[in-house]
């Protein structure tokens, strides 16, 4: 038997809130949370809870400097997501973010982008334009630091922030020109992307430990550059 810890190890640290801070909250909807084929409720209610406690926090500690960006998966009936089976279709509720967390959109500074496939960075893409929503987002408010969060862990989080370090890589949060080397280095290298592990989670299904899968998420993402988070400050 393979102990995670000592196979994956996950460095953990405590991150200092600095700069204008992006909160990220990854498919909180009622077909993951509360009702549906890949809903499980005893893990993401309180997952929800958890997202719920942490924006607060933040609002506390940030007030005007935090923004929050909330990723919904939203499906048209006649358009399947391989592999899996029919989930968030539009007019069955549960494209909708669940109750424990409707408030949030209500909230100042929060901006929803509804998105049709896993990675939420690849669904923030307009097929027509090719602009991407997200990085606009990010562009546009001024956000240096991510703070991420939702489910699930291994899955549509662990694909979001494993693309958005590239995308930082890329350059494309930054309105730097690569020409500006100083600016556009200092762009690239002081953006944070920070996974929560605590306000993330996965699922428990056959061939799918929870508990296993969470670590393994964890573990990729912090295997690719992202921060895990020990604490705030």
């Amino acid at each position: 038997m393979i102990d995670l810890e000592t196979a994956f190890p996950i460095s953990r640290r405590t991150v200092e809130l600095r700069g204008l801070v992006g909160l990220v909250v990854i498919d909180p909807g009622v077909g993951f949370v509360r009702r549906g084929a890949l809903s499980d409720p005893e893990r993401m209610v309180p997952m929800c809870t958890r997202i719920g406690a942490v924006y607060r926090e933040l609002v506390g500690r940030l007030g005007e400097d935090l923004r929050t960006c909330v990723f919904l998966d939203t499906h048209a009936a006649d358009i399947p997501e391989p592999p899996y089976p029919p989930h968030c279709v539009v007019g069955t509720g549960e494209e909708l973010i669940d109750e424990e967390l409707a408030w949030l959109v209500e909230e100042p500074r929060v901006t929803v982008i509804k998105k049709d496939c896993i990675n939420g960075f690849v669904g923030s893409i307009d097929r027509d334009t090719g602009r991407n929503a997200f990085a606009e987002w990010v562009k546009g408010e001024g956000v240096t630091t991510l703070l991420v969060t939702g489910d699930c862990t291994d899955i549509c989080v662990s694909d979001f922030v494993v693309t958005a370090l590239s995308a930082r890589n890329h350059g494309l949060f930054t309105r730097a020109a690569p020409a500006d080397r100083g600016a556009y280095t200092a762009a690239i290298t002081g953006f944070e992307i920070v996974v929560l592990p605590d306000a993330c989670a996965t699922f428990e299904a056959p061939g799918h430990a929870s508990a296993p899968a969470h670590h393994v998420g964890l573990w990729l993402m912090a295997s690719r550059g992202a921060v895990i988070a020990a604490e705030l400050r």
